[in-house]
């Protein structure tokens, strides 16, 4: 049977004058047979000829407005049970519609938003199969459906995908690998970011609550003595004085080193308790030959 709200591998059956006919291709003879209609004005966009009885294509199955099946061949940026990003189109009193390349806006009710939606702005939306009604729905209420827990799913440092979906007083709530939630905290962060950014980021704690920390860059010991070497690097090549301390501007050490500053201040830690630098109120220096 055709998956609906997903792609699917499938095969034009039938044509008529309102488009073509299509099912999933190699159905079992056990299966339902399932058809789904990919309209003919979707066709004529395409100006593809070449599409006919027995042509395969890869489709995503979705809902018409009186809950009959259609197909598209356009890219949609999201499927069932998925993240996207997606801009807001506009909102009346029961919902707000997004753009997911379809005819028809996605449908976002009232009451699955997790904050009122302004029209023009990006959101990260998860798609819905609402099988009694027939529809396929949104919502940015996303907390539901990701995992806090993060106890034996990662290890310190692992680099991770992340979403940037919503900002607290703290920082910043990301999804992790889509599937488990995590929080950037502003003292990490040597970068502005926005809701809806993808992004690379490292596991920097599991709390004893499995709550996941992130972090923007490695902080393992490993990512530490590779700017320790950085830093050192920039010593020698400046005479083994620099005015980039600890108290230095966060946006001068990210110019300098791609780092938040709090990683600069704990690589000079390293460093000090190494007695490789020296560090003053106005500047470092180095107290050993590299």
């Amino acid at each position: 049977m055709l998956e609906i709200g997903k792609f699917n591998d499938v095969i034009v059956v039938d044509s008529s004058p309102v488009g073509l006919l299509v099912e999933k291709y190699n159905d079992t003879p056990s299966e339902e047979r399932e058809t789904a209609l990919l309209p003919s004005t979707e066709l004529n966009q395409l100006k593809n000829e070449s599409l006919g009885v027995g042509s395969r294509f890869n489709g995503f199955v979705y809902y018409s407005e009186t809950t009959d099946l259609l197909v598209s061949t356009s890219n949609i940026p999201i499927q069932i049970d998925e993240f996207a990003i997606l801009t807001a189109t506009g909102s009346i009193d029961s919902g707000a519609f997004f753009d997911w390349k379809l005819p028809r806006d996605l449908f976002v009710p009232q009451g699955m938003q997790h904050r009122p939606i302004d029209a023009g702005l990006n959101y990260v939306v998860r798609l819905i199969h609402d099988e009694e009604r027939q529809k396929l729905i949104g919502t940015t209420k996303l907390h539901r459906y990701l995992n806090e827990d993060g106890e034996g799913q990662f290890s310190l440092g692992e680099p991770v995908d992340l979403i940037i979906y919503d900002k607290t007083d703290l920082g910043y709530k990301a999804i992790v690998n889509n599937t488990h939630q995590g929080l950037l905290f502003h003292s990490d962060m040597f970068k502005k970011l926005a809701i809806g950014e993808r992004t690379k980021g490292f596991i920097k704690q599991i709390r004893e609550d499995g709550k996941i920390n992130l972090s923007l860059q490695l902080t393992s010991k490993k990512g530490i003595m590779s700017l320790s070497d950085q830093i050192l690097e920039d010593l020698v090549a400046h005479g083994g004085i620099s005015s980039l301390t600890d108290k230095s501007p966060s946006e001068e050490i990210h110019a300098r080193f791609d780092v938040s500053k709090n990683a600069y201040k704990k690589a000079l830690g390293t460093l000090y308790k190494a007695k490789k630098i020296k560090i003053e109120k106005s500047h470092i220096s180095l107290i050993t030959k590299i």
